[in-house]
């Protein structure tokens, strides 16, 4: 249940760095409801320079609606900290207006732009309607989901218990022990094994420890391992991590 806690009230933290009073939230409704599948997080350097605070220049990034630099332009993603409320990623549309661009925290109040496709070094990232394309030369600032949950990661609470002892839907069930049962109305600190793919869809390898990551014990449980679907049928992840750490 702590970590439950944990997790609601960072969309409550206020930043203590630079610009004291703006609020650094980890946009958590971005991750249990999402249009589409994302696929990773794109880190924008340049553009968020560490996150809310003073910064010596900030770049900007022009928006596409294909992902070619001969396609249309349609906008500019650029930082906005205009005001004491807010401070993060905008889309500046061709015509003027003005919108937040949807983020999830990669690292400790560092939003990043949510990925839904990628071709080389285009990639096709969220907006609060519809998406748009961007190019990004630094393919080490692409996170790509699984992979990213290593360092903290947890279930969500959407998983139902399933663990398969093999990947793919004719994998037989693995019987859940009581104990992990009673746990599954919260976030859970697992191991992350590694990942599947089979056919079309990617499964997960998770370890569920009694002793767990950020020195997490569940009481009355023994370790159990299995593997389930990396996305919900809602199509959220069905695993995440703590961009804040423990």
């Amino acid at each position: 249940m702590g970590r439950f806690i944990a997790a609601i009230l960072l969309l409550f933290t206020v930043s203590s760095g630079g610009n004291s009073g703006v609020q650094a939230q980890d946009n958590w409704d971005n991750l249990t409801a999402t249009p589409e599948r994302l696929i990773g997080l794109l880190d924008l350097p340049d553009i968020v320079q560490g996150g809310c605070g003073s910064a010596p220049k900030r770049a900007t990034a022009r928006a596409f609606s294909t992902p070619a630099q001969s396609g249309s332009t349609v906008g500019t993603i650029y930082w906005d900290q205009a005001s004491d409320a807010f401070c993060g990623l905008m889309i500046e549309h061709a015509g003027g207006v003005k919108e937040r661009v949807p983020t999830l925290e990669s690292g400790y109040e560092i939003p990043a732009a949510i990925v839904f496709e990628r071709r080389d070094a285009w990639f096709r990232v969220r907006l609060a309607k519809g998406s748009v394309w961007i190019h990004h030369n630094d393919p080490t600032d692409f996170l790509p989901y699984p992979e990213l949950v290593r360092p903290s990661p947890h279930t969500m609470q959407t998983w139902d218990g399933t663990l398969r002892r093999t990947p793919g839907l004719s994998g037989q069930v693995i019987p859940l022990p009581s104990g992990w049962k009673v746990l599954l109305d919260r976030q859970l600190n697992i191991h992350y094994l590694g990942s599947q793919r089979v056919g079309k869809e990617l499964w997960l390898h998770i370890r569920l420890a009694a002793k767990a990551g950020c020195d997490q014990i569940y009481e009355g449980v023994t370790d159990v391992e299995g593997w389930i679907p990396a996305y919900h049928t809602d199509r959220t992840t069905l695993v995440w991590f703590s961009s804040r750490g423990c």
